[in-house]
């Protein structure tokens, strides 16, 4: 046989079978029709034996292909068959092979039982050796085997899944750390964004259970904690301000999540880079974690460490169903996974408005739906908010007051909530924004219209995922950002599956390309790799030149211009990097502007805090002879002063965007918000005075974002 085992050349066989795909494609088309009310082909008692052995023999697969089909099957027949003794004996089966007990509780459920040794046995053993710290919780295969390479590694990387556990399983590791160094230890949790802050400190709280360590998530430790041992959850900029305070008590061990923002093309992915290579510097371990990453090893070369101990984890927890309705044509598709000759079946859609099909599909579980801008989200949440009637739910109607009390009576999101609808972006504020992912979590809010930001790693998925557009920003969605977005859709541990669709709403729509969508390419660093001239445009930023694309974007612009200052603090303070290595290398005059980075006149500690601002701002302000200081009273008047002289030394109208900073007629607004803001008013009284800010000067402002659409305000 090859030297392969039994298992391995039933699995070949299984592969090998045509029939197998046949009843694959049979069982995804019958779950599409029956979801979008049509009648199903019905399987026949062979049929439905047959696809159950298939999900039996390639669960004991160590494959993760294997794993995902029988996966796939067991869950694609769960809503018909869940009640059927000989589905729920092979479905058990599978979900114990393949070690998801989350979804084997969902089985569970049901109260049937079976008295079968091998299963009982195959469950006994798992149990025992996947324990975890909570009773009752145990790893998936796939958690287990990761969690015994965490911790026999002095510093790791590794990719998943969205739905595979990474916040569970990082807090059996940092539970272990503990257990292991005798709580002696301090940890730190790097998150991407702010907006990341709550959801880490909440999943710790709940997950790590020792009152020697206090959860922190600023850079300043209070004297009366002084004692105590730490776990930080910290954004870049704050592990920076962090790292500036030397009496800050030392940290071991730091747990980067959500990676891949460290080589995304992102304003904040030098700030993100210069915070992981200050903690290398230290000797801090480092642990990273990114979603569906295919080379998570680049995170390891990054900081110069062995790439050997790291792994990309293919195998799933929850499956998705995935179409494309079309709206256009009055067409849907049913898309199938693992099927090898064909792609798609098309069928007519009876449902003509999209308000209704998201009705229809959402029934009385919870929706996530992708719109991209701000404007957008908010627009189709709101047309869609007439259909749904108000709650009589006292947490939505408590809410829906608080946001008339303490944004403003008429905001319209307030209205929305009282219906269980809600929408979700980034610059919402913090306390908002935290109540409505509490209640979206606890199935009060149904609906949930969204920006990128679940694409910045924040925990919300829901049963049903609507993308409707194929942006981020002004950029197209590429396949990692896809694929993450997706990974949103079913919720381990309250679903075996989660339903995606693509929506067409008009001709202009370009969504169909999400779909065809194949392999994952792999992430490429602009360090290591040194593309789009990046060494030489950091040479040009600081010999103040134009860069080589003359098209480049303010975005990408001030990319490089950060990382030109992180250049500059790691030469200073003699930092070992890859930035450093590689600019020598690339750079033919480098020993020229290696001189320049030395000769700048800048506090090191000012630089290593301020990798956002060019060095040379940051020695003319240095410089200066007559710095500016605030009268008592914070008025408007002072803080235009004091942003008129930023916007000049700093160059606002050059660096900065010309809708906000960049535009010298925008510092009256901001300087009333300044005024506010360092007077401690509330958020209500602040939108009010800009509101007043805005009447009493007769400002333009654009209709729908479009600046040649502009009404004076009143």
């Amino acid at each position: 046989m090859n030297g392969h085992t039994i298992i391995q050349e039933l699995n070949n066989k299984a592969l090998e079978d045509g029939y197998l795909y046949k009843l694959l494609k049979k069982i995804q088309f019958n779950y599409g029709v029956f979801l979008f009310n049509s009648n199903p082909l019905q399987l026949t008692q062979k049929e439905f034996l047959d696809i159950l052995r298939f999900s039996d023999i390639l669960s004991r697969s160590d494959t993760p292909l294997n794993r995902n089909i029988a996966l796939k099957i067991v869950s694609t027949l769960f809503d018909e068959y869940q009640g059927n003794e000989i589905y729920q004996f092979f479905a058990q089966n599978t979900m114990i092979k393949i070690g998801n007990f989350p979804s084997l509780k969902l089985l569970e459920k049901e109260g049937i039982g079976f008295d079968n040794k091998e299963v009982e046995l195959d469950k006994i053993l798992k149990k025992t050796f996947q324990q975890t710290s909570h009773e009752g919780r145990f790893f998936t295969d796939s958690q287990y085997e990761t969690f015994l390479e965490l911790v026999n590694s002095n510093h790791y990387s590794f990719s998943a899944g969205t739905s595979f556990g990474k916040s569970f399983l990082f807090s059996e590791f940092v539970n272990w750390i503990i257990k292991e160094k005798n709580s002696s230890e301090n940890i730190v949790f790097l998150v991407p964004t702010r907006a990341l802050i709550t959801q880490v400190k909440e999943d710790i709280e709940f997950n790590i259970k020792d009152n020697n360590y206090k959860i922190v998530t600023n850079s300043d430790i209070p004297a009366l904690f002084k004692d105590k041992r730490f776990i930080f959850v910290l954004t870049p900029e704050r592990l920076l301000s962090y790292f500036a305070n030397k009496n800050n008590p030392t940290i071991s061990t730091m747990i980067i999540d959500e990676a891949q923002n460290i080589v995304s093309s992102d304003e904040r992915s030098a700030t993100f880079y210069h915070a992981i290579t200050l903690a290398e510097q230290k000797s801090i371990k480092l642990y990273f974690a990114s979603p569906n990453v295919p080379n998570p090893e680049v995170f390891l070369e990054l900081v110069g460490n062995s790439t050997d101990e790291s792994k990309s984890i293919l195998d799933v927890s929850v499956v998705q169903n995935k179409f494309f309705v079309d709206f256009t044509s009055n067409k849907y598709r049913i898309y199938y996974d693992f099927v090898q000759d064909i792609e798609y079946d098309e069928r007519e859609l009876n449902i003509h408005s999209f308000d209704d099909f998201l009705m229809k599909m959402n029934k009385e579980d919870q929706s996530i739906i992708y719109c991209n801008s701000v404007r957008y989200t908010v627009e189709i949440a709101e047309k869609f908010s007439r259909k749904i009637t108000i709650s009589n739910d006292k947490e939505l109607l408590e809410l829906s007051k608080y946001i008339k009390e303490n944004i403003h009576s008429e905001y319209f999101l307030a209205n929305l909530i009282e219906r269980g609808i809600a929408f979700h972006f980034g610059a919402l504020p913090q306390e908002l924004r935290k109540q409505i992912e509490e209640l979206f979590k606890r199935g009060k809010i149904k609906y949930l219209f969204t920006t990128s930001t679940l694409l910045q790693g924040v925990n919300l998925p829901a049963k049903n995922l609507f993308i409707l557009s194929d942006k981020i920003g002004l950029a197209n969605l590429n396949e990692l950002d896809f694929r993450n977005l997706a990974g949103r859709a079913g919720r381990l541990a309250r679903e075996l599956y989660g339903n995606l669709f693509v929506i067409r709403l008009d001709l202009g729509s370009k969504t169909e390309r999400l779909l065809n969508f194949r392999n994952l390419p792999e992430i490429k660093s602009q360090i290591l790799s040194g593309q789009k001239n990046f060494y030489q445009n950091i040479g040009n930023v600081l010999e103040n030149k134009e860069m080589t694309n003359k098209q480049m974007s303010a975005k990408n612009k001030r990319e490089i211009a950060d990382y030109a200052t992180v250049l500059t603090y790691q030469l200073k303070k003699n930092v070992p990097s890859q930035l450093i290595e590689n600019f020598n290398q690339k750079i033919n005059d480098s020993k020229k502007l290696r001189k320049k980075m030395l000769d700048f006149n800048i506090p090191e500690d000012a630089l290593m805090l301020s990798t956002t601002i060019r060095p040379v701002y940051q020695e003319k302000v240095y410089n200066l002879d007559d710095p500016f200081i605030f009268d008592t009273d914070y008025s408007a008047k002072s803080c235009r002063k004091i942003l008129d002289i930023l916007s000049t030394n700093y160059n606002w109208h050059a660096e900065e965007d010309g809708r906000y900073l960049g535009n010298e007629n925008r510092l009256g607004y901001y300087s009333v918000l300044m005024s506010e803001w360092i007077q401690s008013k509330p958020l209500n009284f602040m939108i009010k005075s800009t509101i007043v800010y805005h009447e009493s000067n007769g400002i333009r402002i654009s209709i729908n974002g479009d600046p040649t659409n502009s009404v004076v305000f009143q």
